[in-house]
C-alpha cells in the first residue's frame, strides 16, 4: 500500500513579470535574453548557480549545429555568444565543418553578462516544484530555494527545463515514450599529450579532408576492452580542446535509462562516474599520451540526451526534416545530422541532410494549455527529428524564437505567424537567404 503525506503551504509571490523562463541552459538563456531585448520584463529561473546547462556545467564541447555545407544557418543570439567568446579568446570556430570549441567558464560568464545587460532578472539555485493554473492558463510557477518557496507570476511561461518539467506539472500531453538515447557524463582531463598523431587532430572537429570526430584508434581499443569484459559500455570517444590551457573535454561514457526518473538518474550517474575512472585507467594503461593525465572536473549532472517531449500543435518528424518540409513559420534551421546513440552498445547511426531542415513554431506550443511554451529538447518532435534538433546551436536559436513568441503573446494575446516570422528574420535567427 502506498504511503503519502499531505502538505499545505502559503507561498509568497516574489516576482511579477511578462515572461518567466524556467531553465537557464542554452535554450533558456537565449529565450530569456530574447524576450528581454524585445522589451518584456523577464525572469530566468535556474536550478544551478550558473547559466549554460550541459554546455558550461556539463562540459558538452563543442557547440554543434551552426553550419550546413559551409553555410551558416543559425545566427542571432547563438552566434553573438560565439563572437563574444571569440573576443575573450575562449572560442574557436572549427572550419570547414563549423563546430565551435569553447572554454566552459567563459560560456558561463558571457551568458551571465548577456542576460544581465538585457535586463533579465536572474533567480539562480531555484528548483521548480509546482505551478498554478486558472483554467487552462498557467499563472504561477513555484520555485524552492535557500529562502524557502517563492512563486513567480507571469503572462507567459517558457519551459526550458529539458525534461518538460513545467509542462508536465501543468498537465500537458506528452509524446509516447520510446527507447531513450543514453546519458553521458562528460569530464575534463589535464596532463594529456595532445601533440602526437593519436590526438593532435581529433581534438579539433573540423571535418577537414573528410575527417570525423570519433577517434577510431581509441574506439577500437575500447571495443576490445569491452569484449574482454573490462568495460561494459562506452560511446565515441570524442576529445575536444577547451581553447585556453592544455586540458581537454572528454565524451566517452554511456548509460541507458530514463533520466526523468529520480531513481534511474541516481543509478545512471553513479554508474557513469565509476566508468569515467575505469575508462581513464584503461587509457593510461595503453597510451603514453594519457600516462600523466588526471580527471580535474566532471559534469555537475550527467548529460541527458533524451527524456520527455511535449505533444504540440504540430509534431516535426524525421521524414519532414529529411524531405526539407518548409513550414509557414519556421523558428530555426537544423544543420546537425540525425545522430542516434544506441542505448545498449557503443553503436551510433548518423543520417545527413541534403540541406538544413526546419522546425515549425507550432511544435513549441503544448496542446490545450495557454500562456505556456516549450523550447529546447522537450519540444514536439519524433525520435528521429529530435536526434537532430537537440544540439546547442539549434536549441539556442529555438530559444530566441520562443522569446519572440512569448512577446507576441504578451502584446497580442495570440501568435501571428507572419509577424513572428518577420521578427525571426529581423533578429537573424535564421540568416537572410536561408
Amino acid at each position: 500500500m502506498d504511503e503519502f503525506v499531505c502538505q499545505q503551504r502559503k507561498v509568497p509571490v516574489t516576482e511579477h513579470c511578462d515572461v518567466a523562463v524556467i531553465g537557464g541552459g542554452p535554450a533558456g538563456f537565449a529565450a530569456a535574453v530574447s524576450a528581454a531585448r524585445n522589451g518584456k520584463s523577464t525572469v530566468l529561473a535556474e536550478r544551478l548557480g550558473a547559466l549554460g546547462g550541459t554546455a558550461s556545467l556539463g562540459y558538452v564541447n563543442p557547440i554543434s549545429g551552426f553550419f550546413q555545407n559551409g553555410n551558416r544557418v543559425v545566427g542571432g543570439l547563438a552566434w553573438e555568444l560565439v563572437q563574444r567568446l571569440e573576443e575573450l579568446g575562449a572560442a574557436r570556430v572549427e572550419y570547414p565543418k563549423g563546430h565551435v570549441s569553447f572554454h566552459p567558464e567563459a560560456w558561463k560568464l558571457t551568458a551571465q553578462r548577456m542576460a544581465l545587460e538585457s535586463g533579465v532578472r536572474l533567480m539562480t539555485n531555484m528548483t521548480l516544484s509546482g505551478c498554478m493554473l486558472d483554467g487552462w492558463r498557467v499563472t504561477h510557477a513555484v520555485l524552492d530555494g535557500k529562502s524557502g518557496p517563492e512563486a513567480v507570476a507571469a503572462r507567459c511561461f517558457i519551459d526550458a527545463t529539458g525534461d518538460a518539467d513545467l509542462c508536465r506539472m501543468a498537465g500537458a500531453e506528452m509524446m509516447p515514450a520510446n527507447t531513450l538515447q543514453p546519458a553521458s557524463l562528460c569530464f575534463v582531463l589535464e596532463g594529456v599529450d595532445v601533440t602526437t598523431p593519436l590526438l593532435k587532430d581529433s581534438i579539433h572537429h573540423t571535418g577537414a579532408g573528410g575527417s570525423h570526430s570519433v577517434n577510431d584508434t581509441i574506439h577500437a581499443y575500447l571495443e576490445a576492452c569491452a569484449q574482454r569484459g573490462e568495460l561494459e559500455q562506452f560511446g565515441g570517444p570524442w576529445f575536444n580542446t577547451m581553447v585556453q590551457g592544455g586540458a581537454v573535454t572528454v565524451n566517452v561514457t554511456r548509460r541507458a535509462g530514463n533520466a526523468a526518473d529520480r531513481a534511474e538518474l541516481t543509478r545512471m550517474e553513479c554508474q557513469l562516474r565509476e566508468e569515467m575512472f575505469r575508462i581513464v585507467a584503461l587509457l593510461k594503461r595503453e597510451y603514453p599520451e594519457f600516462r600523466e593525465c588526471s580527471i580535474v572536473a566532471s559534469g555537475v549532472n550527467a548529460g541527458v540526451r533524451e527524456t520527455r517531449r511535449i505533444l504540440g500543435l504540430d509534431t516535426v518528424t524525421g521524414q519532414d526534416m529529411l524531405a526539407g518540409r518548409r513550414w509557414p513559420c519556421p523558428v530555426v534551421r537544423c544543420a546537425h545530422p540525425m545522430d542516434v546513440h544506441d542505448a545498449r552498445s557503443s553503436a551510433q547511426t548518423v543520417d545527413y541532410y541534403a540541406s538544413a531542415a526546419y522546425v515549425p513554431h507550432t511544435a513549441l506550443i503544448p496542446r490545450n494549455l495557454d500562456g505556456l511554451l516549450a523550447t529546447g529538447r522537450c519540444i514536439s518532435a519524433d525520435a528521429m527529428a529530435y536526434a537532430s534538433l537537440r544540439v546547442q546551436a539549434t536549441v539556442m536559436a529555438m530559444g530566441e524564437s520562443a522569446g519572440l513568441m512569448a512577446a507576441e503573446i504578451c502584446d497580442h494575446g495570440v501568435i501571428d505567424p507572419s509577424r513572428l516570422s518577420a521578427a525571426i528574420r529581423q533578429r537573424g535567427v535564421i540568416p537572410s537567404g536561408m
